[in-house]
């Protein structure tokens, strides 16, 4: 049986507003993208409030990092973007943001499957699901984080994700997974956006309040715990085609990878796609 269409009125009503975390929420039947939809809503008359959630069904020019086209398939996944106008936070800061919206996904998963999905995080922007001895976990979720807006006081972060749901595994492309090829193709599309945005809106809040000391909120440890990244011999393609490789060792207060090299420097960059090239250390 084809999945159901999403409730706007029922995920209104369990984050919505009066009683909820998000401020507004809506969900559509097809748009090109909603970070790009959200962005043309950063100022003016129909200018969205801060904590702003836009939900689609299918997008036709859904977009990963560095311009790639993320693919769904309508009615099987989660594709939705937040509009975040974290005013108590330096927007030195927000670099952190697609970081906070991976450690929402983990503890989601962990929550809607009782931990018997393995999920984590694949800096900056992958979760990552399953895997075991013989079996390399996979691409279940991609996240990307937009700045919109123009002078620091009018600036808006966008962060978009896409979570594959039900998508069997055999319709899912070479790298990735889904909750339902991981055995919990059961699992309810409407209840499992309903804990992401909970989980988001409670690390949001933590952020917000230490005023974007991930340190000071216990964010940066938690993440940490969490990311698959660190303790792993990786290959990281910088922006203008550089690689840099070596061991992922930590992941900083302002959320920069740090790599040390063979030759012992240890690099630090804010972006990259990383390649995860052997297991990490035991």
């Amino acid at each position: 049986m084809a999945p159901g269409p999403l409730d706007q009125d029922a995920l209104r009503h369990a984050v919505g507003p009066p009683t909820g975390p998000w401020a507004s929420l809506d969900v559509v039947a097809r748009t090109g993208s909603t970070n790009a939809d959200l962005l043309a809503r950063t100022s003016g008359p129909d200018a969205a409030p801060d904590r702003t959630v836009l939900v689609a069904e299918h997008q036709d020019a859904g977009r990963g990092r560095r311009d790639r086209v993320w693919e769904d398939r309508a009615g099987e996944g989660l594709t939705f973007s937040i509009l975040l106008r974290p005013r108590e936070v330096a927007v030195e800061r927000w670099g952190w943001a697609p970081l906070l919206a991976g450690l929402a996904l983990v503890e989601a998963i962990d929550q809607v499957t009782g931990g018997e999905v393995p999920a984590a995080l694949k800096w900056p922007n992958d979760l990552l699901l399953g895997g075991s001895d013989d079996r390399q976990p996979a691409k279940g979720a991609g996240i990307l984080a937009e700045v919109g807006g123009g002078r620091d006081d009018d600036r808006t972060l966008v962060v978009g994700i896409g979570l594959n749901v039900g998508t069997a595994a055999s319709d899912l492309p070479a790298g990735a997974t889904s909750l339902a090829a991981e055995g919990f193709g059961h699992l309810d599309r409407e209840a499992v956006l309903v804990v992401v945005l909970r989980a988001l809106a409670d690390l949001d809040a933590r952020w917000r309040d230490a005023h974007g000391d991930v340190v000071a909120a216990g964010i940066v440890e938690d993440y940490r715990a969490r990311c698959a990244t660190l303790g792993r011999e990786v290959a990281v393609t910088l922006p203008g085609g550089r690689v840099l490789e070596g061991r992922a060792v930590d992941v900083d207060r302002d959320g920069r990878l740090a790599v040390r090299e063979p030759g012992g420097d240890t690099t630090v960059v804010s972006a990259g796609d990383v390649v995860h090239v052997r297991p990490a250390a035991r």
